[in-house]
């Protein structure tokens, strides 16, 4: 390899200038230690010192990694300490100058969410399909509009199941619970006109249900342990489902039949 000597006049000047250029990058860093409240949210580049008389630099790939800002979770997570670390310091020794610092950054978070709250709702007021109120009404008027008119779905889709499906009823003579529920569910069938065909698990009845069948292989069958239960059951298919256990109103029913059987898992809730 062929070494290239330097000429002393020209090393002289170079060493100056390093030394000086160490000297201003130490007073730079001094600097922004004393600042560096200024650092905790937003990351400062320092300024550049160009020669006017140099050429206008190509970019390199080193410097358009060093353009591309942080990632924001990233960020948010360093905001995220520097508020905890300033609320304990303020916490553990609260004195004036941390218990201000503390204050001035959760003044700057609640600004944050409120910017954010406020593009939110104007966003979402400017763009229909990102607004869950369409599909799920907020305000009085619309709210009994949209149960009114699911109400009628309902009713009419329940009417219809009730010509192919019935309800298995299961219960026991000495429930007090089943008792109660008794005239609900006598309600509701002859509301729907829906067929009921109770079960006793104990060889007891009730009064709205005193024709009932004793029948525990059924009930061992279909994993009933709690009562009263109800099973919607579709004869021509043999296909049974849960509708609950427990005592139920007249409108929960039809609610639970309809959704069971007419709509997706999130589509109607």
């Amino acid at each position: 390899m062929k070494r290239m000597k330097v000429n002393g006049a020209i090393l002289l000047p170079v060493v100056v200038v390093l030394f000086c250029s160490t000297a201003i990058a130490e007073a730079s860093a001094a600097d922004y230690f004393s600042r560096n409240a200024e650092g905790w949210f937003w990351y400062e580049k320092p300024e550049v010192i160009q020669d006017e008389e140099k050429q206008e630099k190509v970019a390199t790939p080193a410097d358009t990694v060093a353009t591309v800002p942080d990632d924001p979770l990233d960020q948010l997570e360093r905001i995220q300490k520097t508020i905890a670390r300033a609320e304990a310091r303020a916490v553990l020794y609260p004195t004036e100058e941390n218990v201000g610092e503390y204050l001035r950054l959760n003044q700057w978070q609640l600004n944050q969410s409120s910017l954010f709250s406020d593009v939110w709702r104007r966003v979402v007021w400017q763009t229909p399909d990102l607004d869950y109120s369409l599909r799920r009404p907020v305000t009085n008027l619309a709210v009994h509009e949209f149960q009114d008119q699911k109400n009628a779905a309902q009713a009419q889709a329940v009417a219809q199941i009730a010509k192919t499906h019935g309800l298995f009823f299961f219960f026991k003579g000495s429930c007090p619970y089943c008792h109660a529920f008794g005239p609900i569910l006598r309600r509701f069938s002859e509301m729907y006109g829906i067929d009921v065909l109770p079960v006793s698990l104990d060889g007891g009845t009730l009064p709205d249900f005193p024709q009932a069948r004793t029948d525990t292989r059924v009930a061992t069958e279909l994993g009933v342990e709690t009562v009263p239960s109800v099973f919607l059951v579709d004869p021509r298919r043999r296909n049974v489902v849960p509708v609950g256990a427990g005592v139920m109103s007249v409108d929960e029913l039809a609610e639970r039949i309809y959704v069971l059987t007419q709509t997706e898992p999130g589509k109607d809730y």
